[in-house]
């Protein structure tokens, strides 16, 4: 940029025209730098005004309105104070000749400067009332002027204009001054009949309520602002989007701030609550008017109306649930008694759950989940608390609690289940998956998550057995109704319809009881999710029925018939992609095959070992001689499919999500750790076949990932991005995820006795502890063994193959910790090359931090044996 001699209007409207007009890029690079620097000049005041005032085009009026705004606002101290009174005096001229068609961001950069400028000005003393009375005279410039108003308490609180603390509290005493007479002028605004007026009206109250920090509840006046924003809520086929949104935003200030004030005798908020109950009706109607639209040629465009309506009054009814949640809580009324306490509260928000499509949308049932998770939320604690205090109470206070109940006043809590229970049946409605493409379907998935996450607050509340039994009663009316209208209808039939209650059984599976005493779940499996999965079936129904047999892990360990047959249709899940390419996969394939793994490491981790019952019906005792008298598990029962089925195929499914097959080995290690202690499932029995079988099944399912390692290493195969076949992260992770679980192997081996067996089966334990010993240090020697001989050369190898790779350096480091753990001071013979190894690539391939934690490990591990510690200060001294 030039001298300032050189700068003139001319010059800068010529900079204007080069950067909006000239097709050249490099001029117009040119012209936005001199454009930038002549903002930052003091010659920016005087020639942004006269740009103003030359009104020449829309490019120049809206530079020079953003460059004095600017200028105000980051560099308002370049101004001499005498110049202060003649700035505000032009600005507001400016202001006053802007016209209904004036160009909207230079009518908001006009007003955002006059609004800067009174929060920087200090000695504009009565600022907002000397602008109402300039700005007020004429019919444009006042519509103008609720704009300044609004923008006056943001800028306030903007962080870019940079006043302090003193400024602040000044300007806060100005407003609480002057907000009678600006509540007075909007409301004579209010009566006008122009809904633009009345969109920017609502737009400045919910501002000074949100930004100010000084209104009360006395300050709303009722008449007309309050009448006519419900009048305006009430009517939403005429109301433009504008000026509903601005009334409900003002409502939802209203609102959070009687929340803040946590006055139970609010008169507003009693006010808001009656007014907001009769917006239910509106819901209603918006839903039945789509609903008579359908087919027509206005439907999509009424579709969309009514949706941004509903939207709004949809956070209006959660934000009330929010407010009112201490009433709902604590007292509860019943519907209609006109407490805070009001059940009509929950009835608002379960019209928008309940709401038909097409205007029913996740979306915006998703919009009441924050009030639910906290209403869900403080019931549970309010009935935590109500249960300990009756502990504590005596017979006559709990008489006069009990009288309590007839006189007409909902019980607490209680009171609350039956709406969180048609909760749980309209969610339900929104989770059915409607494509076969699962995967890009993101916010069904989304949506499924935040379901997951909401039904965990209310099963607290209303109880597993009583969401499963109203969710099972559910699928068996599809099943009926399936069977009435085709007789045809297959149990894969019914599972599609049926899909999203299977989905949301899997959210409330884990909590219940696995010995399934009225056989409901057994009949759900049986005769519904078993024959449904069986055969063709698309992949997102397998995902759903993979994801409840893994929530029924501990179900499934009590019911070993029907566990054989998930595992054998888990299995052949995961068989049957093998060898497929990524792109040659159904759609929602590679979900399923993940949920099939994921479900075997779960019931994999389960290791119930059970009495079979005797021909009279008693339970047999398991004696630690006799372990024929107990059903095998599945560790046991399924072994080799588990290893030549699953494990072996891994490497032909290279596009398996590595989560999903990390826990497969995280459940197989679970369920092999159990099988070598002397109980599972709180059962007794006999180890040693298990102790026996341990190595060698170790060995079996590790083989696979050092066989892939070995062929990575020998083929020298570059590394094609990460979570791939090539990638040796995955491979040491699988074993990494087998030796986490083993962390317990010494303690498991070396409890061979129990006080649980009772004087019988002393004698018999007696007799074998020196054989339960001997199995324990056979295990311990074979382990010892398999880790020398097979897994410590791969590992060495990778050590120094990968050594100038930070991550499977981070991955190896890791496995060797693990290893560690688990057999402490027994490795201690391989402390010397292990030392030696970790010094050399951490010399030689980069002096990676994961070598001084795993450093630490061995320090722990090996510090208290005297012939090791020469071997550990070497590696620290290194």
């Amino acid at each position: 940029m030039g001298e300032g001699s050189s700068l003139s209007v001319e010059s800068v409207l010529s900079a204007i025209d080069a950067l909006y007009m000239n097709p050249d890029t490099s001029i117009k690079e040119q012209a936005s730098k001199w454009l930038c620097e002549f903002q930052k000049s003091v010659y920016a005041w005087q020639i942004s005004d006269q740009l103003l005032y030359m009104n020449r085009d829309l490019n120049s009026c809206y530079f020079g309105a953003q460059t004095i705004r600017k200028k105000i606002q980051c560099h308002f101290t370049e101004l001499p104070g005498e110049s202060h009174e003649g700035l505000k005096n032009s600005l507001l001229q400016h202001v006053r000749e802007l016209r209904e068609n004036t160009s909207l961001p230079i009518a908001n950069q006009l007003c955002l400067a006059v609004a800067d400028l009174f929060c920087h000005m200090v000695q504009w003393k009565d600022g907002i009332k000397d602008i109402v009375s300039k700005l007020s005279e004429a019919e444009v410039s006042c519509s103008y002027l609720i704009d300044i108003l609004k923008f006056i308490p943001e800028e306030m609180n903007s962080s870019t204009l940079r006043l302090g603390m003193n400024r602040r509290h000044a300007l806060m005493s100005q407003f609480e001054g002057s907000k009678q007479f600006v509540l007075e002028f909007l409301s004579h605004r209010a009566k006008s009949e122009q809904m633009v007026i009345l969109a920017k009206v609502y737009n400045c109250l919910a501002s000074w309520w949100d930004n100010t920090g000084i209104m009360v509840e006395h300050d709303v006046p009722i008449d007309p602002l309050l009448n006519t924003a419900f009048a305006i809520l009430r009517n939403p086929y005429t109301t433009p989007e504008s000026t509903f949104d601005a009334a409900s935003q003002w409502v939802l200030a209203l609102l959070y701030q009687c929340k803040q004030l946590s006055n139970s005798n609010s008169e507003l908020l009693r006010w808001l609550q009656e007014n907001i109950y009769s917006l239910v009706s509106v819901v209603q109607e918006c839903s039945n008017s789509v609903a008579s639209a359908l087919g027509s040629i206005q439907q999509q465009e009424q579709l969309e109306l009514y949706k941004d309506r509903c939207t709004c009054l949809a956070h209006i009814f959660s934000s009330l649930a929010r407010t009112l949640r201490p009433p709902l809580v604590d007292q509860p009324t019943s519907p209609g008694s006109g407490g805070l306490g009001d059940l009509r509260t929950m009835e608002c928000i379960l019209v928008v759950l309940e709401i038909p499509p097409p205007l029913g949308s996740r979306e915006l049932a998703s919009i009441t989940f924050h009030a639910l998770h906290s209403l869900a939320d403080d019931a549970i604690r309010h009935r935590s608390m109500s249960a300990a205090v009756s502990v504590n109470q005596g017979p006559l206070e709990s008489s006069v609690n009990n009288s309590n109940a007839s006189t007409g006043v909902a019980r607490p809590v209680a009171a609350l289940i039956p709406y969180f229970t048609r909760v749980v049946v309209a969610l339900t409605s929104y989770c059915p998956s409607n494509t076969s493409d699962l995967e890009s379907t993101d916010e069904l998935r989304d949506f499924r998550e935040d379901v997951h996450d909401l039904m965990q607050d209310i099963l607290g509340l209303v109880g597993a057995e009583a969401i499963f039994v109203e969710l099972y009663n559910y699928v068996q009316k599809l099943q009926m109704l399936a069977m009435s209208e085709n007789a045809q209808a297959s149990a894969y039939d019914v599972l599609r319809e049926s899909e999203a209650c299977l989905f949301m059984l899997t959210t409330v599976a884990k909590r219940l009881s696995p010995r399934d005493p009225e056989e409901h779940i057994s009949n759900l499996i049986s005769k519904l999710v078993l024959p449904g999965l069986t055969g063709p079936c698309p992949p997102p129904l397998q995902e759903v029925g993979c994801m409840l047999y893994m929530e029924l892990a501990h179900w499934a360990a009590c019911h070993p018939q029907l566990r054989r047959q998930i595992v054998n249709q888990l299995i052949e899940i995961i068989e049957k992609p093998a060898g497929v390419e990524s792109q040659s996969l159904q759609p929602g394939q590679k979900l399923a095959v993940g949920a099939a793994l994921s479900a075997l490491g779960s019931l994999c981790a389960v290791y119930r070992a059970t009495p079979t019952s005797t021909p009279n019906g008693d339970v047999s005792i398991p004696s630690p001689c006799n372990s024929d008298s107990l059903r095998l598990a599945l560790i046991d029962e399924h072994w080799q499919d588990l290893v030549n089925r699953v494990a072996y195929n891994l490497p032909r499914l290279a596009w398996v999500p590595i989560h999903d097959a990390t826990h497969f080995f995280a459940g197989i290690g679970r369920g092999l750790m159990c099988s070598v202690g002397t109980g599972g499932g709180g059962v007794e029995f006999d180890p040693r076949a298990s102790r026996q079988a341990f190595p060698m099944r170790v060995a079996q399912i590790c083989s696979v990932s050092l066989e892939c390692l070995s062929k990575l290493m020998d083929g020298n195969v570059p590394i094609e991005g990460s979570d791939t076949l090539s990638d040796p992260r995955v491979w040491l992770d699988y074993l990494a995820a087998l030796f986490r679980t083993f962390n317990c192997l010494l303690r498991r081996l070396g409890n061979p006795s129990s006080s649980q067996w009772d004087t019988r089966e002393r004698n018999a334990v007696d007799r074998t502890t020196s054989e339960m010993v001997l199995s324990a240090q056979n295990c311990l020697a074979e382990c010892l063994q398999l880790v020398r001989e097979v897994i410590w050369p791969v590992v060495t190898r990778v050590l120094t193959h990968y050594a100038s790779r930070m991550r499977p350096m981070e991955h190896v480091c890791r496995l060797i910790r693990f290893i560690v753990r688990c057999f402490s001071v027994h490795l201690r013979d391989l402390l010397p090359e292990l030392a030696e190894k970790i010094v050399l690539s951490y010399t030689t391939g980069g002096q990676h931090s994961s070598f001084l934690y795993l450093t630490s490990v061995l320090v722990d591990e090996f510090g208290e044996q005297l012939d090791c510690r020469v071997g550990l200060v070497n590696v620290y001294e290194s």
